[in-house]
C-alpha cells in the first residue's frame, strides 16, 4: 500500500534551516579521518589561492563593470529560504555542483571578470579555485556572501 506523507510547512522550514546551518558551519559535521583531507582543509588551501573582494568593492564593480559575471553558487532552495539573492543585472545562479559544466555559458572568455558568492563564503573559495584551475584568469571571491550583502542593507532580489 502506497501512502503519501504530508509534511507541515513549519517542519519543512525547520528542516531547511537545519540544512542551511550545516552548510554554513561545515566544521560542526565533519569528522577527522586519518589520511583524508577535510573540506575545511581544502577550503583553507583554496582561500590562499583566491582573491577576496569586499562588499564595497563588489558594489562598485557591479555599478561599473557590466561584463562581470556574478555567480551565486547556492541551490535555488537556499536562495528562496535565505530570502533572495544579490540584486544585480550580472547575477547568475549556477549551483556549486554544476559550476564546471555551466560557467562557460555565462563567462565566454578566460579573462571575463567573475565574482563568486554563496550564503556566507563557505563554498566560494572552492568555487573560485576551481574556476582558476579551469583557466579563468580574473576570478574573485565575495567571502561575505549573501548574508554580508544583506546585512549591509544593499539591494536584494527574490
Amino acid at each position: 500500500m502506497n501512502k503519501s506523507i504530508h509534511t507541515p510547512p513549519l517542519l519543512n522550514a525547520l528542516f531547511a534551516t537545519l540544512l542551511l546551518s550545516t552548510a554554513i558551519l561545515p566544521s560542526v559535521v565533519q569528522a577527522e579521518v586519518a589520511g583524508i583531507t577535510t573540506g575545511a582543509q581544502l577550503q583553507t588551501e583554496a582561500e590562499k589561492r583566491t582573491k577576496i573582494i569586499s562588499t564595497e568593492e563588489l558594489k562598485k564593480a557591479l555599478n561599473e563593470d557590466l561584463d562581470m559575471v556574478l555567480v551565486d553558487v547556492r541551490l535555488p532552495t537556499e536562495i528562496k529560504n535565505m530570502g533572495g539573492a544579490i540584486k544585480a543585472e550580472q547575477n547568475r545562479n549556477i549551483p556549486r555542483g554544476w559550476l564546471e559544466y555551466r560557467i562557460t555559458s555565462a563567462a565566454l572568455s578566460k579573462d571575463t571578470p567573475i565574482v563568486v558568492y554563496c550564503g556566507a563564503g563557505v563554498r566560494t573559495p572552492l568555487a573560485a579555485d576551481t574556476l582558476q584551475k579551469m583557466g579563468y584568469t580574473n576570478v574573485k571571491n565575495y567571502s561575505a556572501g549573501y548574508l554580508g550583502w544583506k546585512k549591509a542593507g544593499l539591494p536584494t532580489a527574490q
